[in-house]
């Protein structure tokens, strides 16, 4: 038994100074936006902001093959009225079960207009397998906040993925949801000239979300298993009022959930017919 206890301790000090030395690994390391970028993340979108105008170059606008490969590049240039201002709706993607899930925001103009915000990690060649949640705590990857088209982001994980996807319009007043996008579009333009890293806890899609807004603070303890595990955000959301509650919660996300069946990616009316 005493011998037992003497192992249990120094597998504790090894496992004590490794994390130790991860921690001090990761806070000498340097955030750089020079890299071998997988396509997707070759090009980064530059923002311009005049009073109530927004100028927005490379909006990413791609498509995508049935392995997750780029089968169309393609960005646009886009101009937005804050005035014209609208709605923001809250994206919920499951990859995984228990709660593994990717948000998203996506912000409505006037004329179904309609522009994603997506904070991810900025994926090298070399990361062949995708994102590494473990890898994730230090320091492995830079942040991207992907401004793109509804067909391309949420086309990407509902069309070819097969993902569930719950989309809310949240029902929070714009003096909370217009100030949002725009911190986002600022975040965006700083990421062109000063990288960040991405964190799977404390910077990811969920917190970096978070983090920007002082309206979304108000989500509670990001200890909270339902912002650890974004996939049941929705229902942390629902507690809060923050999406619609005139419906039991089940039927409000059964109602959410996108249709992929309900129309094809280049259809112009995709957008609309997602929310059907």
């Amino acid at each position: 038994m005493r011998k037992l206890f003497k192992l249990c301790k120094y597998l504790l000090i090894f496992f004590l100074l490794a994390v130790s030395l991860l921690v001090i690994i990761t806070l000498l390391r340097t955030p750089s936006n020079t890299g071998d970028w997988q396509k997707q993340f070759q090009i980064l979108p530059t923002v311009e902001l005049h009073q109530d105008a927004v100028s927005i170059k490379n909006v990413r606008d791609f498509r995508w093959n049935k392995d997750d490969s780029v089968a169309k590049v393609q960005y646009i240039n886009k101009n937005y009225q804050l005035s014209q201002f609208k709605n923001a709706w809250y994206g919920i993607s499951h990859f995984g079960e228990n709660g593994l899930a990717h948000v998203l925001l996506s912000f409505e103009f006037d004329n179904e207009e309609y522009l994603v915000v997506s904070i991810e990690a900025r994926l090298q060649e070399k990361d062949v397998d995708g994102y590494n949640p473990l890898a994730g705590l230090f320091g492995a990857y830079t942040q991207t906040i992907v401004l793109a088209t509804e067909q391309d982001v949420i086309g990407l994980r509902t069309h070819v993925r097969g993902e569930p996807l719950y989309l809310y319009k949240l029902e929070v007043p714009e003096i909370y949801t217009k100030p949002l996008l725009l911190n986002f579009l600022r975040k965006a333009q700083v990421l062109n000239y000063q990288a960040e890293f991405y964190n799977s806890i404390i910077d990811n899609c969920m917190t970096g979300m978070l983090s920007e807004s002082h309206q979304f603070r108000g989500l509670s303890s990001w200890l909270d298993k339902r912002i650890l595990l974004p996939g049941n955000s929705d229902e942390l959301a629902y507690e809060l009022q923050y999406i619609n509650t005139d419906k039991p919660f089940d039927q409000t996300r059964k109602d959410a959930l996108i249709k992929p069946s309900s129309t094809e990616l280049d259809d112009p009316e995709f957008s609309k017919k997602i929310r059907l």
